[in-house]
């Protein structure tokens, strides 16, 4: 069940007396996933609507390919297995975002490297950009609007509530405090060796 011992995997009861409880989402919550995945496909389902009334509709083959891609293949090789969820035993993630994708990767204790962050920024920019190109070409003007606000909104819910008490503490939009990220480290010592070992100071 946790063959790295990440206290995200152990059993709730144990947080009680943990010094960070409450500063991170230290353990799956359906609430969270439900927000992730209504914010995108509200996106998502504007820019279906658009591309269609832009005479592109079989492009959108194109971008659920690319959905896919990213989502079970690319963006969790670079990401994903980055993260303590990941380190679950099982061939299933349970997250907050990428819940049920299958574990084709090995768990990296260990932060991203820069090539890591730098190609999943690109994924970001494809995955959000491929309907805005079609838009654009399709003189769909109104709904390229709408669909840029829902972006915006998408990627600020994110940073906001998200991205500064999520467990994945390397990637480019975490914000989590670095005391809260060294406390989780002395809490999982296989993620703070692997982390020392890349040149990461732990504040004693």
């Amino acid at each position: 069940m946790n063959p790295y011992n990440i206290c995200t995997w152990k059993d709730t009861s144990e947080c009680n007396n943990c010094p960070i409880n409450g500063e991170l989402i230290c353990h799956f919550h359906r609430k969270y996933l439900y927000s992730f995945i209504g914010l995108f496909f509200i996106f998502a389902i504007t820019s279906f609507v658009g591309v269609i009334l832009a005479g592109y509709g079989w492009f959108l083959l194109g971008w659920i390919g690319f959905w896919l891609f990213f989502f079970e293949f690319w963006e969790i090789s670079i990401l994903c297995s980055h993260c303590p969820y990941y380190a679950e035993e099982g061939r299933t993630l349970h997250c907050i975002a990428n819940y049920s994708s299958l574990k084709i990767w090995k768990y990296h204790p260990e932060p991203m490297n820069l090539s890591e962050k730098i190609q999943l920024m690109i994924g970001f920019i494809i995955l959000v950009g491929y309907p805005v190109v079609l838009l654009i070409l399709g003189n769909q003007f109104i709904l390229l609007i709408v669909v840029i606000i829902e972006i915006i909104v998408f990627f600020c819910f994110l940073i906001i509530k998200r991205c500064g008490s999520c467990l994945n503490f390397s990637c480019p939009l975490n914000h989590v405090k670095k005391e809260v990220i060294d406390s989780f480290l002395k809490k999982n010592p296989v993620m703070r060796e692997t982390w020392e070992d890349k040149g990461y100071k732990i504040l004693e």
